[in-house]
């Protein structure tokens, strides 16, 4: 049972990761949109961002729960990935939270968005990356 729970746990967490792969499309996209479009675009994915963030603490602790062989290469490797993924979780929340105060003090934010979109392309680099390495096992 407690490996059901689990199960659901890391499936509902891998949702919420898989959001975050168009993000650096629609911030291309509303870049070029009305203006008020990028800033809504930022809101919506922090709050995403915001729980991905608690996803990676969940998705870490219910992995460890359905592992049986925690030296194996593919758990290392995941755990690897897993930590990379976090760094560029979190440089992308970092970015976005500047770029939302800069745009409130009608500030310039051309340096921090090209950030944001290479931080968001790797994070979502990795994210495929994460998921090709988890049903590679199946293959």
């Amino acid at each position: 049972m407690l490996y059901l729970i689990g199960y659901a746990l890391h499936m509902l967490v891998s949702f919420l990761f898989f959001l975050l792969i168009p993000f650096p499309f629609l911030i291309k996209g509303s870049l070029l949109d009305e203006p008020g479009r990028f800033v809504l675009l930022l809101r919506i994915y922090k709050r995403i961002i915001w729980l991905a963030h608690g996803g990676v603490i969940i998705a870490l602790i219910s992995g460890f729960m359905m592992s049986t062989q925690w030296l194996s290469v593919w758990f290392v490797s995941v755990l690897i990935i897993w930590l990379f993924l976090s760094a560029l979780l979190g440089m992308t929340a970092k970015m976005v939270r500047i770029i939302l105060e800069k745009k409130e003090e009608h500030a310039k934010t051309e340096e921090e968005v090209h950030k944001l979109r290479l931080y968001s392309l790797f994070l979502m680099f990795g994210i495929i990356t994460m998921f090709f390495v988890k049903f590679i096992l199946y293959i």
